[in-house]
């Protein structure tokens, strides 16, 4: 692989809007973050180290990829060629209801995966058979039926339980409190100090409790929280100077910046390619 990072991004509405993306990645390092979605996905060349708050593993071509929602993560390439990948990021929902059906038992409602990243042939080549199946015309009926296949076989074979977010005890009230802050205040000049009255508690201990509750800093959340408000705004082709000014950048550049470190791609790019359904980021990478 040579070059820049080539992306290609699109959505499915059969696929309960799940949002697919191939890519060749080079000389990039995802910071810690987290998505709403359950992200699937397969190396297909090059490898790629990952880590997550209970595991690590190295993705190697033909590895499988599997990162639950809102568990936060990191990555970066194990070597100059990069890594090549395909990924479908589906709403846990579609999960639990699978599970439910399959009679997975679960705690709080949703089955947690081994993570994030382990070796089955069998799964990775349905997640790849169904990954181009929705890139060139696959039928709803073949992709819908190809999709709960790969769920279920996940379940079946990968899922641990019981499932708790924090190892089996409740958040913290002050975390919930700091989060909800965060949530709901998206400007840059969010200090600690203000954040820690809110929750109740002092400065370091509020540090500490978050970090261990959440698997990241109070600082990296409110920074997912933004670029999360940046994907939902250029989804509706919102120009990109409103986008920044609506998540609290302090501009466009920033925002750019920001969201390419975790999204991979810039938002320009990002929205051209969520608009168009089928859009491409950069010349394409080739097919594998």
């Amino acid at each position: 692989m040579t070059g820049e990072n080539r992306v290609k991004i699109w959505r499915m509405p059969d696929l309960h809007d799940a949002e697919m993306l191939r890519g060749d990645y080079l000389r990039h390092a995802y910071p810690w973050h987290a998505h709403a979605e359950m992200c699937l996905g397969l190396v297909t060349e090059g490898a790629i180290r990952l880590r997550t708050r209970t595991g690590e593993g190295i993705a190697r071509g033909g590895s499988f990829v599997l990162i639950n929602a809102e568990e936060p993560h990191q990555g970066a390439s194990v070597t100059a060629a990069g890594w090549r990948c395909r990924t479908i990021h589906v709403a846990p929902e579609v999960i639990d209801a699978t599970a439910r059906e399959l009679g997975v038992p679960c705690k709080a409602g949703r089955p947690l995966f081994s993570s994030p990243t382990f070796d089955d042939p069998e799964v990775a080549c349905d997640l790849l058979k169904l990954h181009c199946w929705s890139e060139s015309g696959g039928t709803p009926l073949q992709c819908q039926s190809g999709l709960l296949t790969l769920i279920a076989k996940l379940l079946k074979r990968h899922a641990r339980v019981p499932y708790s977010v924090t190892g089996g005890t409740a958040e913290p009230v002050a975390v919930r409190r700091a989060r909800a802050y965060l949530d709901g205040s998206l400007s840059d000049k969010v200090t600690l100090d203000v954040l820690s009255i809110k929750a109740g508690l002092t400065p370091f201990r509020l540090l500490r409790a978050f970090q261990r509750a959440v698997g990241m800093t109070p600082h990296a959340y409110h920074t997912q929280c933004k670029v999360r408000v940046v994907r939902s705004l250029l989804a509706t082709d919102a120009p990109l100077a409103e986008a920044a000014v609506a998540a609290g950048f302090a501009d466009q550049a920033h925002m750019t910046r920001v969201f390419r470190s975790i999204m991979g791609v810039t938002p320009g790019q990002y929205r051209t390619a969520i608009v168009s359904h089928v859009g491409h980021v950069g010349p394409g990478p080739r097919r594998h």
